[in-house]
């Protein structure tokens, strides 16, 4: 019977000490190059000795023309290598990067021009997304090329490997899901072509790369997918995949928030909302399974180990108010999993916008802390999580957008 302490191997060969994984969340602590920072090397140190057997960073821009918020790190040949490597360092050998395209959900002060699969409409989240256009062949081609040029910048960098971001309504997960997905040619349609682009991209990694590079993949689980998400185990099982991270929810259903699409807190039968999501995939592929999202107690965690749903567990809004939880759980020292962000009411449109903001934003504000070296704030109010979140991300996009502006007219030929 599994256990929290016992150690994982992933079949790239990479021993994780324990079943706990650090998820990802995104930090907005680049530099206004988009560069890492100190703060991404004191935080990751923090969480590397924390205790968690694996440590994901947050969403690691592919395409610095598409940013999920003004301040996400980009992974290209632009990034500073210097500072990527004191990163790597500062996150300990057991790091993995997650890479990713945000697709239609970035704000239109970051992007007034997403992509995705097929056009269609804006995030329905009070006006502040555009419309996205729908990519091209060409294009996709080059997104493919993109996340193998990143992986390879960020393993040369001295990190165990990566993660594929193809969950929470971005890009990738937008190519997977039939409702954002509606195009006609190779790259839509039924499953096969659906997944058809992060096959290519996983398919490739694991041919590039080192072979002691991992290669994670971030799935969404949806209510009643689970035939799509058990072809998906068994297709990536095949690509060479090391670990299958099953998550769930975006902008418009934040269900990794533990929210509905309404506003209301999810009811699960499980402690995780993707429980079923993650059985179906396990049921499907060798390859290790991590379940993420809605764990509040060593209970719940053991309950996904020892029934054989799950090889590890991913633990991430708990762990970015205090890293050191970590290592409490694992030994022994609590049973509990924290989670003080506070909640914002409203009716459920405004619950939505406002709750996801709030939250995602008052966790930000707590690793900004942590990579600060000061304690968390627990007093830290709701609505000012959220205008931090919305209108400072606003602020930080127009002013890069000002300064591309002012340097493509210094540089544009005279006549």
């Amino acid at each position: 019977m599994t256990s929290l302490t016992d150690p994982l191997t992933l079949p790239c060969g990479l021993v994780l000490p324990n079943r706990l994984g650090r998820a990802a969340m995104t930090e907005g602590l680049a530099d206004s190059r988009n560069d890492p920072t100190g703060r991404h090397f004191r935080l990751y140190s923090a969480n590397a000795s924390g205790g968690a057997g694996l440590i994901l960073t947050g969403n690691a821009m592919v395409d610095r023309r598409h940013l999920e918020r003004a301040r996400n790190v980009v992974i290209d040949s632009e990034t500073n290598r210097a500072m990527l490597e004191q990163w790597a360092r500062a996150a300990g050998p057991r790091a993995l990067v997650q890479i990713s395209h945000p697709g239609r959900q970035t704000t239109r002060f970051v992007q007034p021009c997403p992509v995705s699969p097929s056009g269609g409409p804006a995030v329905d989240l009070a006006g502040l997304f555009a419309r996205p256009r729908a990519l091209v062949e060409e294009e996709i081609v080059e997104i493919r090329t993109r996340f193998i040029t990143a992986a390879r910048i960020v393993v040369e960098a001295g990190f165990a490997g990566v993660e594929v971001h193809a969950a929470h309504g971005y890009l990738l997960s937008s190519f997977l899901d039939p409702s954002q997905n509606l195009r006609t040619d190779q790259y839509g349609g039924d499953i096969e072509g659906r997944s058809r682009l992060l096959v290519e991209i996983v398919s490739e990694l694991k041919r590039v790369l080192p072979e002691r590079a991992a290669v994670a993949v971030k799935l969404d689980a949806r209510d009643g997918d689970e035939a799509d998400l058990a072809w998906l185990g068994r297709r990536l099982g095949q690509t060479g995949s090391d670990l299958l991270e099953v998550s769930g929810g975006s902008y418009e259903a934040p269900a990794m928030l533990g929210l509905e699409a309404d506003g209301s807190e999810i009811r699960s039968a499980h402690e995780s909302p993707f429980w079923q999501g993650a059985a179906a995939v396990s049921e499907s592929t060798d390859v290790p399974v991590m379940l993420t999202g809605g764990f509040r107690t060593r209970d719940g965690i053991d309950q996904a180990l020892h029934s054989g749903v799950a090889a590890m567990v991913g633990v991430g809004r708990p762990l970015a108010v205090r890293p050191e939880l970590a290592g409490e759980l694992l030994r022994g020292e609590t049973d509990l999993l924290d989670r003080p962000a506070p909640r914002v009411g409203g009716p459920g449109a405004v619950k939505r916008l406002s709750g996801a903001a709030a939250n995602s934003g008052w966790h930000r504000l707590q690793m900004k802390r942590t990579a600060d070296d000061s304690p968390p704030d627990l007093k830290l109010g709701a609505w000012t999580a959220a205008t931090n979140y919305i209108a400072v991300d606003a602020l930080l996009a127009m002013r890069a957008r000002r300064s591309r502006m002012k340097l493509a007219a210094r540089t544009r030929p005279a006549g």
